[in-house]
C-alpha cells in the first residue's frame, strides 16, 4: 500500500492502538467524527492521511496525549504467549482491549525506565527450572510450588505478601481493574522479563491465587505447548497455586473440618475457605462426602463469589512503577507533566498501572528542590 503524505507527523499504527485500548469500534467512532468505516481504516492504516481536524477530534475521543501517537515503543513489543486465567470466556473484544493496553503499559512504562532505574533483575531460577530435563519430565505440582518456596527462600507456612516476593524475584506485575469480570488474570514475557496482570476487582485472597496462578505458567508452561495442552496446563497451574498459598505440611497441622474453625484460619492463610477445602480432600485429610457436604454449605450461604473476611483483608498492591515515577518527581528529575509526555500514555492509565492516587499527575509539583553541589 502507498503511504500517503503525513504532514502532522503521526504514526497511523497509533490511532489503531488507541481506539483498541480505548474499546471503541472503527463503525462508532467512524460516526462520532463524520467520515466512513472505510476511511478510518485507511487512517490507521497509513493509506490516506488524516486532516488535522479530524486527528485532534480523534485524539480527544480517545484521550491519549500528542506523544503517544509519535512514539515507536509499541513497534518494539515482542511478547510471548499469553497465559490467561479466566480469560477464554471474555469476547474477542475484551480481549484486544485488554491485550493492547498491557502491551502499552509494558511499552511506554518499562521502556521508559528500564535504562534510567535497576529494576530487581530476573531471578536465575527462571533458567534453571526451564531448563531441567527432569522438571519437565516431572509433571508435578505440589514438587513445583516446593521448588518456588526454596527458590525465593520463603519461609513455611504463609506467604505474607505474595507480590512483594514475585517483584523481588524479578516479575512486573500490575493490578488494575480490566472493565469486565471475565478476566482474572494472565501473564506472558516480553524482552526476556515476566509480567503479571491482575484484576483489582477482585478479593484480596481471589488475587493472590491469580498471581500464584500466574506464576506457575510464567515458570513451568512454554509458548510451545500445543493448545490441546491447555486444559491441561490450566488444571497445573490450580493445584501449583493451592500448593504454594498452602504448603501440606504446615496448612494440614492448622486445618479443621468446620467453615467456622476455616474462617478463623483465613486471615492467617489468606485463601479462600474453597481453596482450603480442595487442598484438604488432595491429602484424604477429608472424606469424599464430607468435602461435597462443605461446598454444599458454602453454596448454601452464597459464599461462591464473596466469603466472610474478604473486605478484612487488605489486598495486596505492586510496587515497582509506584516507586519509580515518585523517585524521579520527589528528586527532582522530572516534572509531573513531563513524566506523562515522556511515557506517553494518559495520566489515569499511568495512575492505575503503577497503583497511584488518582489524580496524582493533576496535583502540583513540589516547588522545593534538592540543591546542586
Amino acid at each position: 500500500m502507498k503511504m500517503a503524505v503525513n504532514r502532522l507527523n503521526y504514526i497511523p499504527q497509533r490511532l489503531r492502538d488507541a481506539r483498541i485500548a480505548s474499546g471503541l469500534t472503527i463503525k462508532s467512532v467512524a460516526e462520532k467524527i463524520g467520515v466512513t468505516s472505510q476511511a478510518l481504516s485507511l487512517f490507521e492504516r497509513g493509506g490516506c492521511a488524516v486532516n488535522s481536524e479530524k486527528f485532534f477530534q480523534l485524539k480527544n475521543i480517545y484521550g491519549f496525549p500528542l506523544s503517544f501517537y509519535q512514539s515507536q515503543n509499541l513497534d518494539y513489543i515482542d511478547r510471548s504467549k499469553v497465559f490467561f486465567r479466566k480469560f477464554s470466556t471474555a469476547t474477542k473484544h475484551e480481549r484486544e482491549k485488554t491485550l493492547k493496553i498491557a502491551d502499552m503499559i509494558v511499552a511506554n512504562i518499562t521502556g521508559y525506565f528500564h535504562d534510567k532505574i535497576n529494576f530487581p533483575p530476573v531471578d536465575k531460577s527462571f533458567t534453571d527450572i526451564k531448563t531441567s530435563m527432569s522438571i519437565e519430565k516431572r509433571r508435578d505440582p505440589e514438587l513445583w510450588a516446593k521448588l518456588i518456596r526454596r527458590a525465593w527462600k520463603l519461609p513455611p507456612g504463609p506467604i505474607n505478601n505474595l507480590i512483594l516476593s514475585a517483584e523481588k524475584h524479578g516479575i512486573i506485575i500490575v493490578v488494575m481493574s480490566m472493565d469486565t469480570q471475565k478476566v482474572d488474570g494472565f501473564s506472558f514475557w516480553e524482552n526476556g522479563r515476566p509480567y503479571i496482570f491482575v484484576n483489582k476487582d477482585n478479593s484480596a485472597v481471589r488475587l493472590r491465587m491469580s498471581i500464584a496462578h500466574e506464576i506457575c505458567h510464567l515458570y513451568f508452561h512454554d509458548e510451545e505447548m500445543a493448545e490441546e495442552e491447555l486444559k491441561t496446563m490450566e488444571e497445573e497451574a490450580k493445584e501449583f497455586a493451592g500448593a504454594l498459598l498452602l504448603p501440606q505440611k504446615e496448612f494440614l497441622s492448622d486445618f479443621s473440618s468446620s467453615l467456622d474453625a476455616l474462617l478463623y484460619l483465613k486471615p492467617k492463610w489468606k485463601t479462600s475457605i474453597s481453596a482450603m477445602i480442595i487442598r484438604a480432600r488432595k491429602f484424604e485429610i477429608i472424606t469424599e462426602d464430607k468435602y461435597e457436604y462443605m461446598q454444599k454449605q458454602i453454596s448454601r450461604k452464597h459464599w461462591r463469589k464473596i466469603e466472610p473476611g474478604d473486605k478484612e483483608i487488605t489486598p495486596e498492591k505492586p510496587r515497582l512503577y509506584k516507586q519509580s515515577i515518585e523517585l524521579f518527581v520527589d528528586k527532582g528529575l522530572s516534572t509531573k507533566q513531563d513524566l506523562v509526555d515522556n511515557i506517553s500514555l494518559p495520566a489515569e492509565l499511568i495512575e492505575k498501572a503503577a497503583n497511584l492516587p488518582r489524580g496524582y499527575f493533576s496535583e502540583e509539583d513540589s516547588i522545593i528542590k534538592l540543591m546542586n553541589k
